[in-house]
Parts: C-alpha cells; structure tokens; sequence
C-alpha cells in the first residue's frame, strides 16, 4: 500500500476563489443587527436560526432551517421557512449509488401566492474533476452546468447557463487557478464583458491577507454589501487582511479603491458564543458619507 497521501477532493465550481472571497465579505454586517443560531437535537435533526434587522428601516427578515441525515441510505432531507412565507424542500442522495455521485430533488411552494418552483441536481466528484448541473422543472427551464478540472496544484472550470426552451446561451464562465496549503491563486472571465483575479496567502498562523481585483459590465457591488451607482466597467481593487490576537478573538480589515475602509472584531465569548461588530465607512467622505455598522452574534450548542 502506498504512504502516499490522499489528495484533496476538487472543489465544485461555486467554492473557486472561495478562501478570498469569503476573507472580503464573511463577517461583516454593514448595515444590519443580525443573530444565527444552529443547535442539534438528541434525535439527530439539525436546526439552524437566522435573523436581520436593518437599522435604517428596522425591517426585519430571516428563516428557520432543519435537516436531518439518514446515514444508512445516505439522504439528507432539508426543509427551510423564512419571512417571506416561502417553503423550501430538498432531498439529496450521496455516495450510495456511486463513490461520489450525488442526487438531489429541490422544491419551494409560497402558500399566499400559488407560486412553486422546482429543480433537479447532479452532481459527480472524483479526485480530479467536479461535474454540477441543475435543471429547473418549470415552464422555462434553464439548464446549468459547471465542470472544474484539477491537475497537482492547478485547476480549470467551465460554466454556463442555457435556456432550453429557446436553446438559448443565457451565460457563460471560465476560470483558471493553482492552490496549495499557504495560497491560492484565482481568476475568472463571465460573459466576455466582467472577470475577476483573487490571490489568498495564509502568511503564518495568525495572519491571513487577500487581494482582489474585478470590473464588470453594469453595477458595481461596493465592499459593504450594497449595490452603488454605475461604475461603467470601472475597476474595483479591494485588499483585506484578518490577524488572530490569540485562539478567541480576531481583526479583520479591508479597504478599495473607492476608499471604503471596512473594519471588524470578532471575539468568542464562551463555548458556543462568538459575537461581532464591524463598520464600513466611506472615507472619501467621512462627514456625510454612507457608513455602515453592524453587529452579529452566532449561537451553537
């Protein structure tokens, strides 16, 4: 038998880039009160609680999940419920018809309106490929597909969207990357018209720092979360960093070329208590620009 170590699994298309994009975007709240609390029962159910309160209008959203595993036939059954009064449903299959092979039938219902929804999953993993494909089971169907390919350190993804009910080409992307344990490098080109290039470098083990670097064809998505005027295609070059104080507490900072600066501590208070706060301020106007603040705290037991 070899002592070679096993190599790690390819990542479906939607978690490339992932380290990055979660280092500029995970753990701010601008804007918003927000609490989460997932627990599981003694039965095996897991639940997980959701919540946001918008401080400029006091609007209130969120969604209650479970899920629960059938470990013998290898399903996952999930319901979810959230404000808006939408039902959504999922039964999932892995790993029993075939090593990496996953099913999954998905379904949301709104009761007020009538309005139901539907979409078939496939999915099929090995150690250098990831194949994905979903299909809606409406009227308009729209078909998509995504297949990343993984060589030693490098890895190649292609996606798209196709509407098969006019066969129409409704979206395409690619992406390129090389990843090991201290960094990854990632870019993508959607449409023709936006791309994006993420570089994520663990420097040691208390500091974690990423850049990233998009233009896209229409709005452009600010760091704070929200959608900001037409850019018309300009560049937005963001730089983030998070420094570990110690086991339980960390910073995270981060700052574009639009000067906002976003600020955020974060601090386990005791086993399964972690609380909060952070700040996305507009410093190219501090006296009337649009800062935001916000606070989470996230329960687990």
């Amino acid at each position: 038998m070899s002592d070679k170590p096993d190599s790690p699994a390819t990542p479906p298309y939607p978690d490339l880039g992932k380290l990055a994009r979660e280092l500029f975007r995970r753990g701010y709240h601008p804007g918003i009160w927000q609490i989460d609390c997932k627990t599981l029962t003694s039965s095996g159910i897991e639940f997980f609680t959701t919540g946001f309160a918008s401080q400029d209008n006091s609007k209130v959203k969120g969604s209650l999940q479970s899920k629960y595993k059938i470990e013998d036939h290898g399903l996952t059954l999930t319901e979810r419920w959230n404000t808006e009064n939408w039902l959504f449903g999922e039964i999932m299959q892995k790993d029993k018809l075939a090593q990496g092979l996953m099913l999954a039938l998905e379904a949301k219902f709104q009761p007020g309106s009538n309005e139901a929804d539907g979409k078939f999953k496939l999915g099929y993993a090995q150690e250098n490929f990831h194949f994905l494909a979903d299909i809606g089971l409406n009227s308009e169907p729209a078909l998509n597909c995504s297949l990343v390919v993984k060589h030693n350190e490098f890895y190649g993804g292609l996606g798209g969207e196709l509407d098969v009910s006019n066969v129409d080409l409704k979206m395409w992307k690619v992406a390129l990357g090389w990843t090991n344990e201290t960094a990854t490098l990632h870019g993508e080109l959607k449409n023709g018209d936006s791309w994006l290039a993420s570089l994520f470098y663990k420097a040691n083990d208390k500091i974690d720092v990423g850049v990233e670097i998009s233009k896209t064809g229409g709005a452009q998505e600010g760091e704070g979360g929200g959608e900001q005027q037409e850019q018309g295609g300009d560049l937005l070059v963001g730089l983030g960093m998070i420094y570990h104080l110690e086991e339980d507490a960390l910073i995270r900072a981060k700052i574009n070329n639009v000067v906002e600066l976003g600020l955020g501590y974060e601090q386990k208070l005791r086993e399964g208590i972690t609380a909060s706060i952070s700040a996305v301020l507009d410093c190219g106007n501090i006296s009337d620009g649009n800062h935001k603040f916000g606070v989470g705290v996230a329960l687990q037991c």
